[in-house]
């Protein structure tokens, strides 16, 4: 097997059933698709052409499905999708003509709503994600990703891996859906917002109380 495709899936079902419709017909023999189903219980997800494995209960993010998917995977390269995301229709042929030349580690050109990245050489250090790197099994060896965070287990991943030699796909083969913030990679994203925001307005509320109180002791009259 060349290629074993990783993805982590929770409750965006229609986003991966539009995935499919690009990613199954570049299907072979070569490649394989693991699903992740992190305690969604979807039964529609066995209808796709993929090794579905249901997890019991929600693991709160990406790094435990991912961590499954490499143990359960043979591929001599492993990439992954977050499941609401799209590929194009040579996604598959641009990694397979890659990995011809054995490197470490393919760096994926990509897009979205907001970006346009073509990777010539190196990823921009400001996108440590996971997508947007294929890599080879034995550079990954025994190394995980961290279960026990729900945001950051990319950059976590990327600081454990050590390629000596990369290549890149210099076409925008991936498509990064930054309108979306339900699946395993984004939740933690939204978590952080909520913090800051709940931080902000405690913040907010200390000042006023200070204040009134400051006022009530006649502390103002007194400067």
């Amino acid at each position: 097997m060349k290629l074993s495709i990783i993805i982590p899936y929770y409750n965006v079902l229609d986003h991966i059933k539009r995935l499919f419709e690009v990613l199954e017909p570049q299907l072979d023999d070569e490649v394989e698709v693991l699903i992740i189903d992190d305690g969604c219980n979807e039964k529609e997800l066995d209808k796709l052409k993929a090794k579905v494995i249901h997890l019991e209960k929600n693991s709160g993010g990406a790094g435990k499905p991912r961590n499954i998917g490499i143990e359960n995977s043979t591929g001599e390269y492993i990439a992954f999708i977050d499941a609401d995301d799209m590929i194009t229709d040579n996604y598959i042929k641009e990694i397979k003509n890659k990995i011809k030349e054995q490197n470490d580690i393919i760096y994926l050109s990509w897009r979205s709503s907001k970006h346009n990245v073509v990777v010539k050489d190196k990823p921009p250090f400001w996108n440590p994600t996971v997508w947007s790197n294929v890599y080879k099994r034995d550079l990954i060896g025994d190394k995980r990703f961290r279960e026990d965070i729900s945001y950051g287990e990319d950059k976590h991943f990327n600081k454990k891996i050590k390629p000596k030699t990369s290549s890149a796909v210099e076409k925008q083969i991936y498509i990064y859906n930054s309108n979306r913030c339900k699946s395993l990679s984004k939740v933690g994203v939204r978590k952080i917002y909520k913090i800051i925001i709940i931080i902000g307005i405690a913040q907010i509320i200390t000042t006023i109380l200070l204040i009134y109180v400051l006022w009530k002791l006649n502390v103002f009259s007194m400067l």
